[in-house]
């Protein structure tokens, strides 16, 4: 059978401005897919205009099937991809997966003009396969976990599929992509995942809706596998994006030490890490930086101890600080995860957040409001409390667009004092002054400094998102 993969285009802003990220899901789902005929169009490197670029690979593809991946702010985009590809050939099945269909599955059901003949719900892989060799061989649907499909009585939701053994997914199949231009600071770029889940339950997360408190890593034989691939593929840069690869320092230093026992360290790596993982780790430092982590995205949340221990986050200001001066020790970049928006934040508070947050000194901030995301605990806590502005719209659930406020502010300026305040982080002397990004890769980091700046100003004065449009 002949199946297209899309992910969808939409990013925040701030993302474009350094790197374009391939999708890995879809790549992944395309590596298990071994009996079909694959191909993957992330429709990110066309964007705003993905109108042709999607024609053009159906007439000249003519798939049977097509798989939609979108997180909660994409889904909005999916709906209209679906539509439009029923109008140019209507006789196409199309399935849609990730994590917004996983949690609202039933909810979306609902709906009579859904334009979707399938739900994945949950790990796609397996799932997909499944429904895949069904499709082509004619057989029941109604044994394949994890599917919802449509039929002539409405939707069926089967049973959940229960969570995958790592060692039963395959490779991701990079070749199956029509296009490329993936980067990250000026270098062709890509990205792996080396363990799936996390033990926390933090009040705004949903990764516990698809994995629940579980840590699954893959074997150092995949990932190293996994890595000889990318390289062979030309990327210079590779992103790591487990949700906490440092809740399981044993699994890190394997990564790390395969890494520089496989001559790989020639390539330059990113990671997203938890600072308590690596406050309790230090060696763990040491070890990344022999394999040539030189970028460290830390998801500190907020220098305010009352905040951190009200959204359950595992760490403190102590913590963070010990995190940074380790990070800063070994030459690293640090992105400073750094959220507001919190029930008892004022501008007061908010400005003695952003004051602690520039003595750790970090060379980029990645500031986002807090943000409700269905079927999380913190969604409950702040619909109870009224705080929330948008209950309905997901395609604005970014974490770069206000949804909220707090008890002291509304949401407009909730968001104009975020930005004033980020901007003014990004531009004082003491940022552009110590920046590694400065240091290393000039040129990047000020074409993403003016981009950033621009938008930032935008958005103050209009209190709006620059959203892309797209042409579908």
């Amino acid at each position: 059978m002949r199946i297209l993969i899309l992910s969808m285009p939409d990013t925040a802003e701030v993302i474009d401005s350094m790197t374009r990220l391939p999708n890995l899901a879809t790549v992944t789902l395309a590596g298990q897919l071994i009996n079909h005929d694959v191909k993957v169009l992330d429709l990110v490197v066309h964007k705003p205009r993905i109108r042709t670029p999607i024609e053009k690979a159906i007439r000249s593809f003519r798939p049977k099937l097509i798989g939609l991946s979108a997180m909660t702010f994409q889904f909005d985009t999916l709906l209209r991809v679906a539509r439009f590809i029923r109008s140019i050939d209507s006789s196409i099945l199309i399935v849609a997966g990730g994590y917004h269909v996983t949690l609202l599955a039933k909810e979306l059901s609902q709906d009579p003009t859904l334009p979707l003949d399938f739900m994945v719900r949950g790990e796609g892989e397996a799932t997909m396969t499944e429904l895949a060799d069904a499709l082509e061989n004619n057989t029941t649907l109604s044994d394949i976990q994890g599917l919802s499909f449509h039929n002539t009585g409405g939707w069926t939701h089967n049973p959940k599929r229960p969570l995958l053994d790592t060692s039963t997914i395959k490779l991701p199949n990079r070749n199956t992509r029509t296009n490329s231009n993936y980067y990250y600071l000026g270098m062709p770029m890509d990205v792996i995942e080396t363990s799936r889940g996390c033990p926390f339950n933090c009040k705004f997360c949903s990764i516990t809706n698809m994995y629940g408190h579980t840590f699954r890593p893959f074997s150092e034989e995949r990932i190293v596998a996994d890595l000889w691939n990318i390289r062979k593929n030309g990327a210079k840069a590779i992103l790591l994006v487990d949700d906490n690869i440092t809740c399981a320092p044993d699994h890190f230093r394997m990564v790390c030490r395969a890494i520089v026992k496989n001559g790989l360290n020639d390539m330059l790596y990113a990671v997203q890490a938890s600072a308590t993982g690596l406050a309790n780790n230090p060696d763990i430092v040491e070890e990344m930086d022999k394999a040539n982590f030189r970028t460290v995205f830390v998801g500190f949340e907020s220098m305010i101890q009352t905040n951190l221990k009200d959204m359950q986050k595992p760490t403190n200001p102590d913590i963070n600080r010990i995190t940074a001066d380790l990070l800063h020790k070994h030459n690293m970049g640090i992105i400073a995860g750094i959220i507001v928006g919190y029930p008892d934040d004022t501008r007061e508070t908010i400005a003695e957040n952003m004051r602690l947050f520039k003595e750790l000194k970090p060379d980029a901030i990645y500031a986002q409001y807090l943000t409700p995301y269905p079927k999380t605990k913190l969604r409950e806590e702040m619909l109870e409390a009224g705080l929330v502005t948008n209950k309905d719209d997901f395609s604005l659930y970014d974490g770069f667009t206000c949804n909220v406020r707090t008890k002291h502010m509304t949401s407009d300026e909730l968001f104009r004092t975020l930005k004033k305040e980020a901007m003014a982080f990004s531009l004082s002397f003491s940022q552009i002054s110590q920046n590694y990004f400065l240091r290393n890769h000039a040129l990047s980091l000020l074409k993403s400094v003016v981009k950033t700046t621009y938008s930032d100003i935008f958005n103050i004065l209009t209190a709006k998102r620059y959203a892309a449009k797209f042409d579908v």
